[in-house]
């Protein structure tokens, strides 16, 4: 008698046991693929740095032109400002090394608040940390505003919203690699007048830009 297939004899448990371990093999490969993705997406693959600034308040913020006779063109401003603002590492396996981070802050396109520092630290890899900024002035200088500087000051005083830039510059680094990369975390914010003796109102959360070297390991 000649030897018959498996899946032409009457033996379901010889069947069975075949389809099974084809099912095992399968599984098995798929297992591996996902590891093997896995270990790309942590090793081979970097992934920039993310930023929101997760709460803001700006509890004084007044523009008036200069008392002194020779220069009656200059605006002068009074401001207090908290930012918070949380930078998170995405990646899997490389941890990243900030340097000194410059704080600016801008309205209208003009640096009203820049010389700020905030202290060179490490983060992890999945890691998120959270840098609080706060500024604070009083009859500051603005020579550097435009002739429509006022006018847009006024219009968004009117409309009861500040439109603000908080600004970080520095260089990052991935830990394992040599690279050194320049980095500058943008912030536009949004921001209610609010007085510090009553509750603020709610901040909503603004997604921040980073923009970094395009070079190599960066």
């Amino acid at each position: 008698m000649g030897q018959r297939d498996c899946c032409d004899c009457d033996c379901d448990d010889c069947c069975n046991c075949s389809w099974t371990a084809i099912a095992i093999w399968v599984a098995v490969g798929i297992v591996l693929t996902v590891v093997l993705i896995v270990l790309i997406l942590a090793f081979a693959v970097i992934k920039p740095p993310k930023a929101t600034a997760d709460d803001a308040l700006l509890t004084r913020f007044s523009l008036s032109p200069s008392t002194n006779a020779s220069t009656p063109q200059l605006q002068l401003l009074s401001y207090n400002a908290t930012v918070t603002i949380s930078l998170r590492n995405p990646n899997m396996y490389y941890g990243i090394s900030y340097s000194d981070l410059a704080t600016v802050f801008s309205f209208n396109g003009t640096k009203f608040d820049e010389g700020g520092t905030v202290r060179a630290f490490d983060q992890g890899a999945k890691k998120t940390t959270a840098v609080r900024l706060t500024v604070g002035g009083v009859a500051k200088a603005l020579p550097k505003l435009s002739a429509a500087g006022p006018a847009e000051f006024t219009k968004e005083k009117e409309a009861g919203q500040f439109q603000i830039e908080a600004r970080l510059d520095g260089v990052m680094q991935y830990k394992g690699r040599s690279k050194k990369c320049p980095v500058a975390v943008i912030c536009p914010l949004k921001l209610q007048l609010v007085d510090p003796d009553v509750a603020a109102t709610a901040f909503q959360q603004t997604k921040c830009t980073i923009l970094r070297a395009k070079t190599s390991g960066c």
